[in-house]
């Protein structure tokens, strides 16, 4: 049960991630090789720091999975996620510095937040 929250919060700080490095690409920067460098610096900052709590709650293998982007563990995950799950992930967020990002997924259904998750695996 932690497994498949932690997955769904990674999952949701990746979309954030990728959101962000399309924005700020899209953007027209001076310099812009300095700005697309901290993008990137701070999504794998996000990344390892999400790794980091799935580790410290148990979750090492799911950590791995999402290491060697192992899109159909994390798939079953959510396919199996329940309501109580998506709410505990939510509350892992919060108390991990993830409040804007637990913030915007309670204010979409877990079932929508499962679809998007699915698009961006490319189910």
């Amino acid at each position: 049960m932690k497994k498949r929250l932690i997955v769904l919060i990674t999952a949701a700080i990746l979309a954030i991630g990728g959101i962000s490095v399309a924005y700020a690409q899209g953007k027209d920067y001076i310099n812009s090789n300095k700005v697309n460098d901290n993008v990137s610096y701070q999504n794998t900052n996000n990344f390892n720091n999400m790794l980091k709590i799935m580790r410290e709650n148990g979750f090492s293998d799911e950590a791995k999975a999402m290491e060697n982007n192992d899109f159909d563990s994390m798939n079953k995950f959510m396919s199996n996620l329940t309501d109580e799950d998506y709410k505990k992930m939510i509350d892992i967020m919060k108390a991990n510095g993830y409040a804007p990002m637990a913030k915007m997924m309670e204010s979409v259904s877990k079932q929508d937040m499962i679809n998007m998750h699915q698009s961006m695996m490319g189910r």
